[in-house]
């Protein structure tokens, strides 16, 4: 199953339940007909996928960032946005923003507890924002932090579980999309090992 498709799958489950932190109908309510998503190409990641199909003119995108990166990710916000309102969904806050003068909107989800990481959810019909989120090239953390202690010998193949979820939908999008240098500079920030860049390397140079 391609990435795209599991992203539809896991919307299509989540989507019984709430999407960002919110229900299909108040997504309805907040990304109406009126809100016209121009016919632009959209940024290769993170992986945008259309919610047309559920009657929301807008777009779903699920990253995870470093914590460490958080603040960054609430000024881009904050700096193409204005804050509206929020809801609490699992005891945390779902966020609404608006962009008045585009007419386009943004709500998103953030959550710290999966993946020793930050867990971004966002519902947006702004292709400019989702430009801005991929020119910002938030890095997604690494095994070795989400999985601390994991052996890097073991990283690769047909993983299942939690691993297998974080690689398919989170790490391989992201790390497959980098150039060389890129991913040295990866390294270098995340102090990864020889073994753990091993491993990396003979997972993923045929991808």
């Amino acid at each position: 199953m391609s990435f795209f498709n599991r992203i539809k799958a896991f919307i299509k489950q989540e989507s019984e339940e709430q999407i960002a932190g919110y229900s299909v109908s108040e997504l309805k309510a907040i990304f109406t007909a009126s809100s016209i998503i121009m016919n632009r190409r959209l940024p290769e990641y993170p992986k945008a996928v259309s919610l047309e199909g559920l009657g929301i003119p807008a777009f779903y995108v699920s990253f995870l960032i470093d914590t460490k990166d958080t603040s960054v990710f609430l000024a881009l916000a904050t700096s193409n946005f204005t804050y509206k309102s929020e809801k609490i969904f699992n005891e945390l806050p779902a966020k609404q923003y608006v962009n008045d003068e585009k007419n386009e909107q943004l709500v998103f989800f953030l959550s710290t507890r999966e993946f020793n990481s930050t867990t971004v959810r966002m519902v947006t019909n702004s292709i400019d924002f989702l430009s801005v989120i991929s020119h910002e090239k938030f890095p997604t953390p690494p095994p070795w932090t989400v999985f601390d202690g994991y052996n890097p010998s073991w990283w690769g193949g047909d993983m299942q579980g939690a691993q297998g979820y974080y690689n398919d939908n989170y790490f391989l999008p992201f790390f497959t999309q980098l150039s060389d240098t890129e991913k040295q500079e990866y390294y270098a920030r995340f102090e990864a090992t020889d073994e753990w860049i091993k491993s990396l390397t003979l997972t993923y140079d045929n991808e």
